[in-house]
């Protein structure tokens, strides 16, 4: 891949988690578009090799990890398949996420919410957070240059009652990148979230048939037509791409932002604002 003008990052190395698909596939395409070279983790095999293999295929280097992050042991080796295929690690990307335990019912009121519900939300999007960066901070620390971005939600700056494990799991994300900053400051690494907004996904699919279940405004809608609706709501009237999010990262991941740390960065067309 041909990156355009240089923000430091050709020849560097990143770590990204949840890279099968979605928004971590379209992290994965902006850093490669930077000149990075990537390990792309995924707990499935299989769709992190696709990823791999689309990035080798446009001319950039990419190398393929099945990894569950909830695993200290499987993150510790991960980091250390970065250093020794690709000659180090200089960002670790955590995106990784999941809304619930399979076949979790959304829109539940938190008398019904199930503690495997609860359990599986912080179990990856939290856990799954920590011990990365666990595994990572000490060589970035000692190589005195490095960037964590963490993947957080807008659900985690504003609580959303559909899914309330889930924003307490992404504001405890924000909170745990605030602490890390201050501890990695003094050496050289800097830590930030991203907070995507509306991305069409299997997840708002099912969100726009709960909707469409309780409002009677939005019968007889798709569910597409129905995450439309709520895009029209923000300031923007603009939904976000994987891309969108792969951007700010790469923005996060660059010199351009070396005096930006302890920050969570809202991609969300200004639904939230602080």
């Amino acid at each position: 891949m041909s990156p355009g003008r240089s923000r430091g990052l050709e020849g560097k190395t990143a770590l990204v988690t949840g890279a099968g698909g979605g928004i971590g596939r379209g992290i994965a395409r902006c850093l490669a578009e930077e000149g990075m070279a990537l390990v792309l983790a995924d707990i499935s095999l299989a769709g992190a090799e696709a990823a791999a293999a689309e990035i080798e295929g446009q001319g950039g280097r990419a190398i393929a990890l099945g990894l569950d992050v909830t695993d200290g042991a499987a993150c510790r080796a991960a980091v250390e398949e970065a250093r020794r295929e690709l000659g180090g690690l200089h960002v670790l990307v955590n995106n990784a996420g999941v809304i619930g335990s399979p076949g979790l019912k959304l829109g539940l009121p938190l008398a019904d919410l199930t503690e495997a519900d609860w359990d599986a939300a912080y179990e990856v999007n939290v856990k799954g957070v920590f011990l990365p960066c666990q595994a990572a901070l000490p060589h970035l620390q000692e190589q005195r240059w490095g960037r964590i971005i963490n993947i957080a939600s807008r659900a985690g700056r504003y609580g959303t009652p559909a899914i309330p494990h889930y924003s307490a799991s992404k504001a405890a994300v924000i909170i745990f990148t605030q602490a890390l900053a201050r501890e990695a400051a003094p050496h050289g690494v800097t830590v930030n979230a991203v907070c995507p907004g509306l991305i069409w996904s299997p997840m708002w699919e099912r969100l726009a048939e709960l909707y469409r279940a309780k409002l009677p405004a939005l019968s007889g809608m798709k569910p597409r037509e129905i995450f439309e609706h709520f895009v029209a709501q923000t300031p923007l009237r603009l939904e976000q791409t994987p891309e969108d999010i792969g951007r700010s990262v790469a923005f996060l991941a660059s010199e351009d932002a070396r005096t930006i740390t302890g920050q969570a960065l809202l991609v969300d067309s200004g639904a939230v604002m602080h």
